[in-house]
């Protein structure tokens, strides 16, 4: 039987077996070395995979300036000294609300760094946020509305993080006569995931977006948004479609920024048709 198998084998293949099992061979080297850089493409991929792994987290990390005024702005907010939390106060003939303490930069001239008052006003909200009704107590506490020029939304805090709040509110200002104000970072879709200047139109009068830089990587290092390089091109973004809405609108920037930096924010406000405020760099309480 095993020379019957054999006969048979040699039948199939009259040129012999070695050239069968050298194609085979030449076949299994072939796949070999697709294997083999498939597997070098695989290590690759997954190489740089851990980079970018890597790179994420260091990014995540908060910076020693990061930390440093976190942990100030944490002594500040919890220092017992018996302060109310301050809803409403008086500014240069403004009534000024603040209305939340979050916010989505980390700015390095930020006066709440370094102090827990401002102009001798405890901004630190310690006992939560403050509903409509607390803020319309609180406002009317300082008398007469008609001695305010106007109303501006601006704290220790972003103010857009309460939109729905500060448009109730200026429905009461308005009916009482007062213009409003919004003064802002301008990553207020980005914070809401949604277009709010709609939401906010005929409710503010005049929105102050802070400018700060001429470029998102300036801005970053300076403001460190949590919305990394995209904060600031949410911000021009925000007073172009105010500006296009019929809202008015204008850039601010304070002038610690160099002159430089200043002829460059001052470009590209006119390349976006925004007017551009330069404004003192307030040292003092």
């Amino acid at each position: 039987m095993d020379e019957i198998k054999e006969q048979n084998v040699n039948l199939q293949n009259p040129q012999g077996q070695n050239q069968g099992g050298g194609g085979k061979r030449r076949r299994r080297k072939k796949r070999k070395g697709g294997g083999g850089q498939n597997g070098q493409n695989a290590q690759n991929q997954q190489a740089q995979q851990v980079v970018e792994q890597a790179a994420q987290q260091e990014r995540a990390k908060p910076q020693p300036q990061q930390q440093k005024q976190k942990q100030k702005q944490k002594q500040n907010k919890q220092a017992d000294d018996g302060r109310k939390d301050t809803y409403a106060y008086v500014l240069d003939g403004n009534l000024y609300i603040n209305l939340t303490n979050k916010c989505s930069n980390g700015c390095d001239f930020c006066v709440r760094n370094e102090r827990a008052s401002y102009y001798g006003h405890y901004l630190w909200l310690r006992h939560g946020e403050p509903t409509v009704d607390k803020v319309i107590a609180a406002v009317k506490q300082l008398g007469d509305l008609s001695q305010f020029k106007e109303v501006v939304f601006c704290g220790f805090g972003e103010p857009t993080y309460k939109v729905a709040e500060m448009v109730e509110l200026c429905d009461y200002f308005h009916e009482k006569g007062l213009k409003t104000r919004l003064n802002t970072n301008g990553q207020g879709n980005l914070i809401n995931k949604r277009d709010i200047v709609p939401e906010i139109k005929g409710k503010i009068d005049f929105v102050n977006v802070s400018l700060n830089a001429s470029c998102a990587e300036k801005y970053q290092k300076i403001c460190r948004s949590q919305f990394k390089e995209m904060g600031f091109d949410a911000l021009v973004e925000f007073a172009k479609i105010c500006r296009r809405n019929g809202v008015k609108c204008r850039f601010s920037i304070v002038d610690c920024i160099g002159e430089e930096e200043v002829e460059a924010c001052k470009k590209l406000a006119e390349s976006v048709k925004v007017p551009l405020y330069i404004r003192k760099y307030i040292t003092d309480s």
